[in-house]
């Protein structure tokens, strides 16, 4: 077995008060405001670190500088939106409550990945939906399909799903689809 020198920084005497195990004054907690610079001054511009034009490589795509986000590519159109109506199944209209909220969820078809999400207060049924693009989850993610969409009303208003939410599907649509109709009609167990 192997032992451990006393001077390891363990505290070789259980049972009395801990002493210092680190040489020298104790460090300060905050910073020393001298030592300490904005990220970016309003008399200078933030540095940019990415490298000029002239020196990427021939054949070499643009450099986003800032600025507004490029739309996703064929443009936020290219997708489209998709729109209907999400109705709840006429058994089910007790579970209908003030809190309650809407959410439409788009995943794509293939992957189960969630793509968009639409989240609506105050709902009263039939209710016309709409989403698109603006309502991607990260940045950036384009909104392409075709989508397996999820309408949930959460009881709570949670965006979890939980037992007691009522939900329905449609499955394979379509970007750009209109006139698509969800009826809510399954609660989760």
């Amino acid at each position: 077995m192997h032992e451990i020198p006393h001077d390891a920084g363990l505290d070789p005497e259980p049972g009395r008060p801990p002493r210092r195990l680190w040489p020298g004054p104790r460090p300060s907690p905050t910073p020393d405001p001298d030592r300490l610079r904005p990220l970016t001054s309003r008399d200078d511009p933030a540095p940019s670190f990415a490298p000029s034009i002239e020196a990427l490589p021939p054949g070499h795509p643009p450099v986003d500088r800032g600025g507004p986000a490029a739309p996703p590519a064929g443009g936020e159109l290219a997708g489209g939106s998709v729109s209907g109506t999400v109705r709840l199944a006429p058994n089910l209209m007790g579970r209908q409550t003030p809190s309650g909220v809407l959410y439409v969820i788009a995943r794509n078809h293939e992957t189960n990945s969630v793509v968009a999400v639409r989240r609506e207060e105050n709902v009263r049924f039939p209710r016309a939906f709409e989403i698109s693009a603006a309502d991607v989850m990260v940045e950036g993610t384009p909104f392409t399909g075709p989508f397996d969409l999820t309408a949930r009303l959460s009881r709570s208003g949670d965006a979890v799903a939980a037992t007691g939410d009522v939900e329905g599907f449609a499955h394979g649509v379509a970007p750009g689809a209109r006139g698509v109709s969800i009826t809510l009609d399954t609660v989760r167990p």
